[in-house]
């Protein structure tokens, strides 16, 4: 009977240990599946899709892009991140487009001079820096899309320590596997805005337009690096969001984004 004890308690003990084993050996499984997921290489990266669209509230063929444009920015896709430049060259018909500056016709006026088509005009909307198209052609945008979600996109940016001032707002950028000659985009953007247009092609329409390029300044990158944006009259952090993004100067090819709401 002793005997028999001494045996079940030896298979006991050995029991405990096998499962202490195999317990251990599920453990530094899972650990490694875990740092293994972590890893994903850089060609699996779903490419940031940066839609810029060249509007103007003095122009009737604006507001249904004005509206195509909303629809992405509504979506909260980190994947796409759709800003409306509002240009100045409509402002003489009738209707002053409070959002109008003359820096967002020379960004428009440099995109022609090395996209294909090398016009300017409103609806404009540049996607990713290379694709083109009238700005309400919905089919067409989407095609755009679609197409830089299928290429390869290197470099990652990130933004920390955003601070807010009296006048303007500073923030710390790090930059990884990017092409250093890239200049980086910074857009102060507003998202949300509704306007009654009491003259021009829009007289007595409210039109409310999103994502509003309301700062914007261009400057070489390094691998980490400060920025600064002015702030416009009446800001409200909860209103507005920054944008950074990566271009090539030679290109344009948008080679990295990221957008950051400030509150």
């Amino acid at each position: 009977m002793k005997k028999n004890m001494r045996l079940m308690q030896q298979f006991s003990v050995l029991g405990m240990l096998l499962l202490m084993v195999f317990a251990s050996l599920v453990l530094l499984s899972s650990k490694d599946i875990r740092q293994n997921s972590l890893k994903i290489p850089v060609a699996a990266r779903q490419p940031v899709v940066v839609l810029e669209l060249f509007t103007s509230q003095g122009c009737s063929s604006c507001p249904p892009a004005d509206a195509l444009l909303a629809g992405y920015a509504k979506a909260h896709d980190e994947h796409v991140i759709p800003i409306s430049f509002h240009v100045d060259y409509w402002n003489r018909l009738g209707w002053t487009d409070p959002f109008s500056n003359s820096a967002y016709t020379a960004r428009q006026q440099w995109y022609s001079q090395h996209l294909p088509n090398g016009s300017v005009y409103t609806p404009q909307l540049i996607v990713n820096g290379r694709g083109e198209a009238v700005g309400n052609n919905r089919n067409t945008v989407r095609s755009l899309v679609q197409k830089e979600f299928t290429t390869k996109q290197t470099g990652t940016i990130s933004v920390e320590d955003i601070a807010i001032g009296k006048n303007a707002l500073t923030f710390h950028y790090k930059i990884a596997d990017a092409d250093l000659s890239n200049i980086i985009n910074i857009a102060l953007v507003q998202k949300q805005a509704t306007t009654n247009i009491k003259s021009g092609e829009n007289g007595g329409r409210t039109i409310t337009n999103h994502n509003i390029v309301r700062s914007f300044i261009s400057q070489p990158i390094s691998n980490e690096g400060l920025g600064l944006v002015n702030l416009p009259v009446s800001f409200k952090a909860s209103e507005y969001s920054l944008v950074l993004y990566l271009q090539n100067k030679k290109d344009l090819l948008i080679t990295a984004a990221v957008m950051k709401d400030l509150q």
